[in-house]
């Protein structure tokens, strides 16, 4: 009597995978990204000076200029200077040039001593709206960019 060998295919087998060179390519890629990639700098390390260690040079900065735009369409200055008269509705604006002046003088005050001119504008809330543009638009015309608007329910 024979023996029978039993037929196994050649794919029975367990599959094997050589490895190999995937992990050469992951170690390359890994060192490609440690190469080319830079290291963030340490919180410590950047050059934050903190608003209180701030040595000031002016002592004395200038103090904000106030405008207030009363309901009528009066412009005042420092709660002292009438710049601006009260205009009728539907007249045509007369672009405040009593206004443009002061604001050109505090402007050159403030850069004179070198402070930032700060003006603080409170219109009347039930006031004339192209009054408040015309303010702005001086404000505009002498480059001063640091503004508060605030408003105020009527006359002080």
């Amino acid at each position: 009597m024979s023996r029978r060998r039993k037929y196994s295919p050649e794919g029975a087998k367990d599959p094997e995978l050589d490895i190999s060179s995937l992990v050469d390519v992951a170690f390359l890629l890994l060192i490609y990204f440690l190469v080319t990639s830079t290291l963030k700098k340490d919180e410590t390390d950047l050059s934050i000076v903190l608003p209180t260690s701030i040595p000031t040079d002016n002592p004395d900065p200038v103090d904000p200029l106030a405008i207030l735009i009363e309901a009528d369409g009066r412009v005042i200055v420092d709660k002292t200077v009438e710049v601006g008269a009260a205009r009728p509705k539907g007249s045509k604006p007369d672009r405040l040039p009593q206004l443009r002046a002061k604001l050109k003088e505090y402007k050159e005050l403030a850069d004179g001593v070198g402070s930032k001119p700060v003006v603080i504008v409170a219109a009347a809330d039930e006031g004339n709206t192209q009054r408040f543009i015309d303010v702005v638009n001086a404000l505009a015309s002498v480059k001063i960019k640091n503004i508060t608007m605030t408003g105020f329910s009527g006359p002080e």
